[in-house]
């Protein structure tokens, strides 16, 4: 019992995991109501997940926003371009929806739709963390995301499980009664639990891109960022 109460128990140490997450998840909240920023917040989230998962240092409020800082410009294009493409798929199915009767070939044009939106969330769970991780250009970063997405599909389709099933499971009760206990989890941790799993998947994945050597000791993504995943040059 004595040791359980320890600092350096596995107890204490789960909570003050459990802690930081709270407060990462708070630090994304906050910093993407502007709505814009949304990709630059994600990018930090994911940034401080994967130096979480490693057991490096972290301080989790001073690296959220030094990535944030790092990445706001291309992490703020980025989302821009992925919600203007998401917009337009959506828009052009709802268009060929409401016009199926009329229009020939409106079906097959449908299921091309619900095709690209399949790969643009493929795309949109692969970026931020690649951001994170490595400099590139826009461009590169968005290209080099897909093709690790489509590269690694059993993790990805784990990724995008992930990704679904805590905010399903804790909003499924609102659906039902309109009340749910666990939708305050879900405001306290609904994206920095799911981000922190998806992490371990993300290390090991880039891990095949950055060689032992290049590691930094520090944790810090600087070096990272100066040099681009192998294997997927243009």
């Amino acid at each position: 019992m004595k040791g359980l109460f320890s600092y350096d128990s596995g107890f204490f140490r789960a909570l003050d995991k459990l802690g930081s997450l709270f407060i990462l998840n708070l630090l994304t909240l906050v910093c993407s109501i502007p709505l814009f920023t949304i990709g630059a917040s994600f990018t930090a989230l994911y940034y401080v997940t994967m130096k979480m998962v490693r057991d490096e240092e972290t301080y989790v409020a001073k690296d959220f926003f030094r990535s944030f800082r790092q990445n706001f410009r291309q992490g703020t294009l980025i989302w821009i371009i992925l919600s203007v493409i998401g917009a337009v798929l959506v828009f052009d199915y709802w268009l060929m929806e409401a016009n199926s009767e009329a229009m020939p070939g409106a079906r097959v044009f449908m299921i091309l739709v619900l095709s690209s939106m399949f790969l643009l969330v493929i795309e949109s769970a692969y970026v931020f963390p690649v951001l994170a991780k490595f400099y590139n250009t826009v461009k590169q970063t968005m290209k080099n995301a897909f093709l690790m997405g489509i590269r690694h599909f059993p993790r990805t389709i784990a990724i995008l499980f992930i990704n679904v099933a805590f905010p399903v499971i804790a909003l499924a009760g609102l659906y039902r009664n309109g009340k749910s206990f666990l939708a305050p989890l879900y405001v306290c941790l609904g994206f920095s639990v799911p981000a922190y799993a998806n992490s371990y998947l993300f290390v090991k994945i880039f891990d095949l891109y950055v060689p032992q050597e290049e590691e930094s000791d520090t944790g810090c993504n600087e070096e990272y960022q100066q040099k681009q995943p192998e294997g997927l040059e243009e």
